[in-house]
C-alpha cells in the first residue's frame, strides 16, 4: 500500500512544527489540527504517521533529551579534556539555554505520569555524568553524588533568573557552582 501523497511530509516534519510550537506555547501549543494548518496538509498526515497526540508529546521529549542531554554530553566528551574542564564546559553550555524548553517540559511532567517518568531518566543521566566528572576530578564518591544533584538544581533554578537576560551573570554563576561542586578536589 503507497502512503497518500501528504503524508510523505514525514514525521520528522511534525516533529519540528510540533517542537517550535512547544517553544512558544507549552504542551498546550502542541494541537493535531493547528499543526496540520501550519504544515498546510490534513490531520490524515498526522495519523499516518503517529497513533495519537500522546505519541507526537513523546516524540517531542524524546528529541529535546536527545539534543539537550545526550548530544551536549557527547559533545562535552569528545572535545574531552581533563573531568574538571569537562565539567566546568558543561555548565557553562547549560548556561548558555535561556531555558524556556526546560521550564516547560516541567510544567508538563507535573501533569503527565508518561513525560514525569521520561524526565526522571533524563535528570538521572545529567546528575550521574555531572557525579562521574566530579568524582574522575578527585571528590568522593558520596560527596560528588551531593554535589552533582544539589548542583543540578541550582542549575535548574538558574533558569527563573534567565528572563532577565543577563548572560554574563549566568555564566559566573555557573563558574561559582563549578568551584563549589569541586571543592576540596585536586582539580587538574
Amino acid at each position: 500500500m503507497d502512503a497518500p501523497p501528504e503524508s510523505r511530509l514525514g514525521p520528522n516534519a511534525w516533529i519540528d512544527a510540533a517542537y517550535a510550537a512547544f517553544e512558544r506555547g507549552g504542551v498546550g501549543a502542541i494541537r493535531v489540527d493547528p499543526l496540520a494548518k501550519a504544515l498546510g496538509i490534513t490531520r490524515g498526515s498526522f495519523y499516518w504517521h503517529f497513533k495519537d497526540r500522546q505519541a507526537l508529546l513523546r516524540a517531542v521529549i524524546n528529541r529535546w533529551d536527545a539534543t539537550n542531554t545526550e548530544a551536549t554530553i557527547a559533545e562535552n566528551e569528545a572535545v574531552g579534556g581533563a573531568p574538571a574542564a569537562r565539567l566546568l564546559r558543561l555548565l557553562r553550555t547549560c548556561a548558555t539555554d535561556d531555558g524556556r524548553f526546560e521550564i516547560g517540559i516541567r510544567a508538563w511532567a507535573k501533569d503527565d505520569a508518561g513525560a514525569r517518568s521520561i524526565l526522571e531518566r533524563i535528570d538521572g543521566r545529567r546528575i550521574g555524568y555531572m557525579a562521574r566528572l566530579a568524582t574522575e576530578a578527585g571528590v568522593a564518591e558520596e560527596d560528588a553524588r551531593i554535589r552533582a544533584r544539589v548542583g543540578y538544581l541550582a542549575w535548574l533554578g538558574s533558569y527563573m533568573n534567565a528572563v532577565s537576560g543577563d548572560q554574563a551573570q549566568r555564566l559566573a554563576d555557573m563558574d561559582g557552582l563549578w568551584h563549589m561542586m569541586l571543592e576540596d578536589a585536586a582539580i587538574a
